[in-house]
């Protein structure tokens, strides 16, 4: 997290020197203004370092969560976002083909009912974000930091080879 710390950190500075520039507008001593300049120093420190506390320990929540719910025995509950994108391959599918079919069949024009726009941007954002996670998911198998937050197994090409040697 060093692009982090150097982020807040030349804030905090930039900060404590705006501050000091007021405050050399008050009658202090050279002492007195110092002693403020660090005290504030240590003062924002502080609040920095809460905040760089409070950011990490959401990420490793939001990690244990993902973890968890790849971890738990409920195939339902893992394939949600594809169960989504199965429901809307059969409205298409129904609307597209079946009828159209059965209009056909029973002498009308073949005319599908309009699918609303929500429909193709919700459905398509999901598929479209679905898929490109299954693919980061797949093109990082043997990254060790991928599976750890996947749950998966690691995947080592040394591990193939010594298995067919």
């Amino acid at each position: 997290m060093s692009w982090f710390n150097t982020l807040f950190s030349g804030g905090a500075s930039e900060i404590v020197e705006r501050v000091g520039d007021v405050i050399d507008e008050f009658h202090l001593s050279g002492e007195e203004k110092q002693k403020f300049k660090l005290q504030l120093r240590q003062v924002v420190a502080a609040r920095e370092s809460e905040v760089e506390q409070t950011i990490r320990k959401n990420l490793e929540a939001k990690e244990r969560i993902l973890v968890a719910e790849l971890a738990q025995g409920d195939s339902y509950t893992k394939r949600a976002r594809p169960t989504v994108v199965y429901f809307g391959l059969v409205m298409i599918g129904l609307n597209y083909f079946v009828v159209p079919l059965i209009s056909m069949i029973s002498g009308n024009d073949p005319d599908p009912f309009p699918l609303p726009t929500e429909f193709w941007a919700a459905w398509g954002g999901i598929v479209a974000t679905w898929a490109v996670g299954r693919s980061f998911e797949k093109a990082s198998a043997g990254n060790s930091v991928t599976s750890k937050i996947t749950g998966t197994k690691r995947i080592s090409l040394l591990e193939d080879d010594s298995a067919a040697g």
